[in-house]
């Protein structure tokens, strides 16, 4: 169970590698966007404002170039009076959704703005802050805390001067903070909506990712796994050698290794036929499945090929013989194994008369050869005992008997192909 519990924890750790990356990076975008969106905010609302205070005075120049005044409770525009006349500041909030206030000195004498019963606060007084910066020093000013009777309003001031160039005024353009608030909030809502359904869709495409590289490990993980018990007749699932990715390089050298180890297993290192071992395996599996013959060879004065040409001339022997056996010899009925030394042993999956004639051109290709070394030449043959499956027999009483008639034909001469008599 901790062993199963490991195993699966390696999705979760891919999943924690990527997914909290993701769940971070979505938090600082959010954090930054919302800095982003409020200073995108303030900027455009200041720039909207200082827009709409400018516009205000240069409408009521239009109206009349003469001064602002206010005397007697009577707000003048040069000659034309503008008392309790709120239309054109009405208009402006109408369409703009923002309050608008024309100050003489610094008293609020038009305005949109009103109390809590609807009563526009005219007669009210600007904060000393702005007095000090629009009045004194004569500047624009801009802020996001503008006290409007106790609300907290992104503001803008722009001084009205006289044609002395006195400041004798204020035009006033702003909108509550909460409103401005609620923009933001919305827009941020928004991104943190986005980064939200970014962070699951790339979960998902994680998660899936995660789960099929976890997959094709588990595929490489069997396929070692039954390799390390000696199966050498698995495939690598073509999931894994089609991906794109390291996976697929170790699914391939996975495989090479398979091919490698049964060689090494199963394979004679010199001739490349099948070691007894694997010839073992291989009749365990035929010899019930029908007729099933088996032919011990040995080629004839092998010793004396090593003992007058040396080892290596006898080696290129034992690799020639080899292939004519290989050659013939094999294919759907047959497989070749080297039994040891200069002995080779033939499984047939049929009759004797045709692993008789198989024998018989084996022997021609061994004898046709012609070996050559320090100007000597020689050429060898081979003597063959044969001898078909008995029903209840073991392989090694088989083999046995298949011996017994090879060294028969040794004694008769060699160079020979001695069958078990067949009982009618």
């Amino acid at each position: 169970m901790e062993k199963e519990k490991k195993r699966k924890s390696l999705i979760i750790a891919v999943l924690r590698m990527s997914v909290i990356p993701l769940i971070g990076l979505g938090i600082v975008l959010t954090v930054y966007s919302q800095n982003s969106v409020r200073e995108g905010m303030s900027f455009e609302v200041e720039k909207s404002l200082s827009g709409l205070a400018h516009s205000l005075i240069s409408t009521y120049n239009m109206m009349d170039a003469g001064e602002f005044s206010y005397e007697d409770g009577r707000v003048m525009k040069g000659n034309t009076e503008l008392t309790s006349d709120y239309r054109l500041l009405d208009d402006m909030k109408n369409d703009t959704g923002a309050d608008v206030t024309i100050f003489i000195g610094n008293e609020r004498c038009l305005t949109t703005l009103v109390d809590e019963s609807g009563k526009r606060l005219i007669g009210t007084k600007a904060s000393p802050g702005v007095i000090e910066r629009v009045l004194n020093q004569g500047e624009e000013y801009f802020s996001e805390q503008a006290d409007v009777n106790g609300v907290p309003y992104f503001g803008y001031y722009v001084p009205i001067t006289n044609d002395e160039g006195d400041t004798i005024g204020m035009s006033f353009a702003g909108e509550p903070k909460d409103s401005v608030n609620s923009s933001i909030r919305f827009m941020v809502e928004g991104n943190v909506i986005i980064c939200i359904f970014a962070i699951l869709l790339a979960g998902f495409i994680c998660n899936m990712l995660a789960r099929r590289m976890v997959s094709a490990i588990s595929c490489i993980k069997q396929f070692l796994g039954r390799l390390a018990h000696g199966d050498f007749s698995q495939k690598m699932p073509e999931e894994v050698l089609e991906r794109r990715d390291q996976l697929a390089d170790m699914g391939e050298y996975a495989v090479s290794v398979s091919h490698s180890l049964k060689d090494m297993v199963e394979k004679d290192p010199l001739t490349g036929l099948l070691n007894r071992r694997a010839f073992l395996k291989k009749v365990e599996k035929r010899q019930e499945s029908g007729p099933f013959v088996v032919a011990m060879g040995d080629i004839d004065f092998f010793k004396r090929v090593n003992d007058q040409y040396g080892h290596k001339m006898g080696d290129e022997v034992l690799r020639h013989v080899a292939g004519c056996l290989e050659e013939i010899a094999e294919g759907e009925e047959g497989f070749v194994s080297r039994w040891g030394g200069e002995e080779f042993l033939i499984g047939f999956q049929g009759s004797l008369p045709d692993l008789e004639e198989r024998l018989n051109k084996v022997s021609k290709c061994i004898s046709d050869a012609e070996f050559e070394t320090d100007d000597r030449k020689f050429t060898i043959s081979m003597t063959f005992g044969v001898a078909v499956y008995q029903e209840g027999e073991t392989i090694d009483e088989l083999v046995r008997r298949a011996d017994i008639l090879l060294y028969q034909g040794k004694e008769d001469g060699r160079n020979c192909i001695v069958l078990e008599p067949v009982v009618r």
